[in-house]
């Protein structure tokens, strides 16, 4: 990969269309002897690097105060380049090719502990800025029929020769396009093999770019989320957790149920320290506090004259958060200000008291309660 191991080439072929969009070229793996080089790039195109930065700081800019960028530091560039290996290796044609797919292992786990944990606000934002752009990811596939038989095009676009007088030649095209994790679906193996299992080293680059992988947390079930310690890390600056809570709620229902049952998942492990289940606590319960004070009601001047009455907007968040809102429900508005740090006429007003709701008998939230020390339940 002589004429792709550039800083400038992989830069621009494959970062900068990741964060600002295009056609993200994805070739052979690349072996992690290359960020060596990477350190001082002889290469360096100041005006690419500056447009990406730029890129994803404005992308940053709308989950929260999570830090400045100003270059592209390489432990973001190391987790890219293992995204770029993970994505070759989904090409059907090497599917079945288990030394390629021990090696790409070998180096990514390599680019993997490279990188290792982000340990500042900066860090981690960085990560997410330059990998935010995979929950968009898509490869698009383009099969081709014409008078002579069929051909398939896989990622790239047919020859313009192929499909020139379609009428004349009865050339039909059929394009599918390949979201991310069903492309990763092809990692998976029949058989279990540790040395050439390329999913466990995805659920690593996730982890380690915590923002992405709360923005994936609506992932199949092969890719569950789960709670990690980078992932814990990010609940104790306010800053990213309130840009984590903004990510989870912008992707929606299906992301926040996600996350609970991770927690739950979590709560079950003995191993799980008191402090980070009260952290957890305090994660889930402004997430559903921020939930209910997003759902702002339609204005009475803009309502139709039909509509039904608005109900209060905490009604909202019970389908999507079942956990949160059964342990506010049992905590109180009293505690949960108190773990929230938020004004008690503020938390009632998001999740006003609904007297006709049942205590339910087996509550998700007491396990967590009880791990958090937050509530002393009579069993």
């Amino acid at each position: 990969m002589a004429d792709y191991g550039a800083y400038h080439e992989f830069v621009s072929r494959f970062v900068g269309p990741l964060v600002m969009g295009g056609r993200v070229e994805v070739r052979a793996p690349v072996g992690p002897g290359v960020l060596g080089a990477w350190e001082n790039p002889p290469d360096l195109d100041a005006t690419l690097v500056t447009r990406i930065a730029d890129t994803a700081r404005a992308h940053l800019a709308k989950i929260g105060p999570v830090g400045s960028i100003t270059g592209l530091p390489l432990d973001a560039l190391a987790l890219a380049l293992a995204w770029h290996n993970l994505l070759a290796m989904t090409h059907p044609e090497v599917r079945a090719r288990r030394g390629l797919r021990r090696k790409t292992r070998q180096w990514c786990a390599a680019m993997i502990e490279w990188a290792g944990e982000a340990h500042t606000r900066g860090e981690v934002a960085m990560r997410h800025g330059l990998l935010h752009g995979l929950t968009r990811l898509r490869r698009v596939d383009t099969h081709v029929e014409f008078w002579a038989g069929y051909a398939d095009f896989v990622g790239v676009a047919p020859p313009s020769s192929l499909v020139a007088w379609p009428k004349l030649r009865r050339v039909q095209e059929r394009r599918t396009s390949v979201p991310l994790f069903e492309l990763l679906g092809a990692l998976e193996l029949d058989e279990q093999d540790d040395d050439d299992d390329l999913t466990t080293v995805a659920r690593a680059a996730l982890a380690l770019s915590p923002l992405t992988d709360f923005e994936t947390a609506d992932r199949p079930p092969a890719m569950a989320f789960a709670w990690t310690a980078p992932g814990l890390n990010v609940l104790t600056d306010d800053a990213l957790r309130g840009a984590a809570q903004r990510v989870l709620l912008a992707r929606g229902t299906s992301a926040l149920r996600a996350v609970e049952q991770a927690t739950l998942a979590a709560v079950k492990r003995e191993e799980l320290p008191e402090a980070c289940a009260r952290w957890l606590l305090r994660f889930h319960l402004e997430t559903l506090l921020t939930e209910a004070l997003s759902a702002r009601p339609t204005a009475p001047e803009t309502r139709p004259q039909s509509a039904a009455p608005e109900k209060p907007a905490a009604q909202g968040t019970a389908a999507s958060q079942p956990l949160a809102t059964d342990a506010a429900h049992r905590l109180g508005h009293a505690r949960v200000a108190r773990w929230t740090h938020m004004p008690i006429e503020v938390v009632q007003r998001a999740l006003p008291v609904d007297p006709n709701r049942p205590m339910p008998k087996d509550s998700p939230s007491v396990a967590l309660l009880q791990r958090a020390k937050a509530l002393e339940v009579r069993t």
